[in-house]
């Protein structure tokens, strides 16, 4: 599903919202949009890193429910315990 605009974004581009924040605090910020290609999100997320060259990971860290957490796993727990490089995170 398309993300919908709203009144308190930036319009309905995914990551528009994060990367006027971090340009105004300074921040070199590349928004990317990347096909799954049947892999986890995060090892998408930290090959694209690599890929990239980038300098470190910003992410928002959550947990989802425990049960679904134990059996699935999660993004935060998978960066976490194995990070391609330093990351920087927020809850």
């Amino acid at each position: 599903m398309d993300p919908e605009a709203t009144c308190t974004g930036n319009g309905t581009e995914p990551g528009a919202d994060i990367d006027a924040y971090l340009t105004r605090h300074g921040a070199r910020v590349s928004v990317d949009l990347l096909a799954s290609a049947g892999k986890s999100a995060a090892t998408v997320l930290a090959q694209h890193a690599i890929d990239t060259s980038a300098e470190m990971i910003v992410m928002g860290a959550y947990g989802s429910r425990r049960l679904r957490e134990r059996l699935f796993g999660g993004v935060t727990r998978w960066i976490v315990r194995k990070p391609p490089l330093p990351l920087f995170l927020a809850r």
